[in-house]
């Protein structure tokens, strides 16, 4: 084999290896594009449009709603810490602890005229959540990303117990009502997830904003109110309140630890 020759061969050996090096580095850099860190811990803040508080007449009756009060939807915010650990890709899970500070708004419905009417009541209080989520994001490039989640939410604290009673504006048919929600000290597990949209920094950190949601079949505070027209009690009935609602979460995510490509070849 002559000299050109042999240069011919170790310029094609050469070739050949870059081209598979190309490729494999083709391969390894989209994969962490999909998932470019392994730990985070973030703060998260919720705007929630709360569900209303069930007011009826019945215990064991939903189908008996009451005649003189009705409950409105009402504005609340969460403000929580998490740790997002990746598990394997671009699945993860995500533990958190939030602070929930909530407002119940409530008043007369169309039994009263607009002469006579019932002053709006409000409850405030707060309550502490745990969520734990499965997660999944994907990032499509080097900035946007596509973040599910899907877990539960153990409320476990309930800071609330408030009484009120209210006068109709007028007093002239004498029309009061007299409302109690307290904690009924029991554990409480809601359903929740969201579904959002997640903006990569070159660091490595994420701006998120997403859809959540939270559902609780059980409630986990209750009470009771009646209403008196000129002292006469003519109505009584039953308050509860669950752990549902929808809202908008806002979150920042500080990577603690980033992907390493070479891992993951």
């Amino acid at each position: 084999m002559n000299k050109c020759m042999k240069y011919k061969l170790l310029l094609l050996s050469i070739s050949i290896f870059l081209l598979i090096s190309e490729s494999k580095s083709q391969i390894v850099a989209p994969n962490c594009l999909h998932y470019p860190y392994n730990t985070q811990v973030g703060i998260n803040l919720n705007i929630n449009m709360l569900n209303k508080m069930r007011i009826q007449q019945n215990y064991y009756t939903r189908s008996s709603p009451s005649e003189y009060l009705r409950s409105y939807p009402s504005l609340g915010a969460d403000l929580g810490v998490y740790l997002y650990q990746r598990i394997y890709k671009w699945f993860g899970i995500q533990i958190g602890a939030e602070y929930s500070a909530l407002t119940l708004i409530y008043g007369n419905t169309a039994k009263f005229d607009a002469e006579h009417y019932v002053t709006m009541g409000y409850y405030g209080f707060g309550a502490f959540t745990f969520p734990i989520l499965f997660n999944c994001s994907y990032y499509f490039n080097e900035k946007h990303g596509l973040d599910i989640s899907l877990g539960g939410a153990p409320l476990l604290l309930f800071l609330g117990d408030a009484g009120q009673s209210v006068t109709d504006g007028s007093s002239m048919k004498g029309i009061r009502h007299k409302t109690r929600l307290k904690n009924n000290n029991r554990y409480n597990f809601s359903l929740c997830g969201k579904i959002g949209y997640n903006f990569l920094f070159k660091n490595k950190n994420t701006l998120g904003v997403a859809i959540v949601g939270s559902y609780a079949a059980e409630p986990y505070a209750n009470g009771n109110y009646h209403v008196d027209i000129n002292d006469i009690e003519v109505e009584k009935g039953y308050l509860f309140l669950h752990n549902t609602f929808i809202g908008l979460q806002f979150s920042y995510g500080f990577t603690m630890k980033k992907l390493l490509c070479k891992a993951d070849k």
